[in-house]
């Protein structure tokens, strides 16, 4: 149910569109499904898509850190405020098809810039989903079939992740295998969201598959380069369990959950 009805926009404001996003993370498990809220903030002719997880987890820390006035001896309670499950920010800007994706591997943020310009195809069959007249799309992106349904009630030409074209707001769209699914459930306005981009380095889109890539295959990369830089010899490092490894230890256990934790999540929502 959508939070407030509005039978007329004022492009002058600022609108949060929440979406749920319902996605299978393992191709070799479909039973299990995972769901997220998703923000999509429209501000004049730009968009930011990010988890509202992360927003709410990213509040409490900064509320806490000017509470503190410091960050040491910080904690944000993990089941109050878990981890999002759909890491990243995505932002858009309509008038020049740029997207820009701002992504962490392991450490380090990359800011990876692309132009996608999508081509839809859009048929004679409507529908009404969530009291709007809707009118459905299809488009093939990044090795996945998807159905969009799209209404010009809300003439703003946007939809969750990289997806933007229509003539209207997208209210639902699923790939084909009904695998990755958004659904709008919630709009009402805002006045603002700050990020801070400073740490992210741009690449391109292949040297940030790339870096991926070398993540998985050595994930504790970085923590060797620090312990080289900083001339660290011995090393003790306690788990949030209370047990204690030696350095050498825990960089095994650690790669060892990482890469167990990518291969539970391989069914990314592009494939190509």
């Amino acid at each position: 149910m959508f939070t407030i009805l509005i039978p007329l926009f004022y492009f002058g404001q600022k609108y949060c569109f929440t979406y749920e996003y319902s996605f299978k993370p393992d191709s070799l498990n479909l039973e299990k499904t995972e769901t997220e809220l998703m923000g999509l903030f429209i501000d004049g002719n730009e968009s930011t898509y990010v988890s509202l997880t992360k927003l709410r987890r990213d509040s409490a820390i900064a509320q806490k850190m000017k509470g503190n006035g410091t960050s040491s001896n910080m904690s944000v309670s993990l089941s109050t405020f878990p981890k999002e499950k759909v890491p990243g920010i995505i932002q858009k800007n309509w008038p020049s098809n740029k997207v820009v994706s701002y992504q962490f591997v392991g450490v380090d943020g990359f800011k990876i810039t692309q132009n996608i310009i999508h081509d839809w195809h859009i048929t004679a069959e409507t529908d009404e989903i969530e009291g709007k007249k809707c009118q459905l799309a299809t488009i093939q992106y990044k090795g996945r079939m998807y159905n969009a349904w799209f209404t010009n009630e809300i003439p703003i030409s946007e939809g969750p992740y990289k997806f933007s074209g229509l003539p209207g707001l997208i209210v639902k769209i699923e790939d084909t295998k009904k695998q990755h699914i958004w659904e709008l459930k919630g709009i009402e306005k805002f006045r603002k969201i700050k990020f801070n981009f400073s740490k992210y380095i741009p690449v391109t889109e292949v040297q940030y598959k790339k870096s991926v890539e070398n993540y998985i295959k050595d994930p504790m990369s970085k923590m060797r380069e620090l312990k080289q830089r900083f001339d660290v010899i011995g090393l003790t490092v306690t788990s949030p369990d209370g047990n204690s490894y030696s350095g050498a230890d825990y960089e095994k256990i650690r790669t060892k959950q990482i890469q167990a934790n990518f291969k539970k999540n391989n069914n990314s929502i592009e494939l190509d």
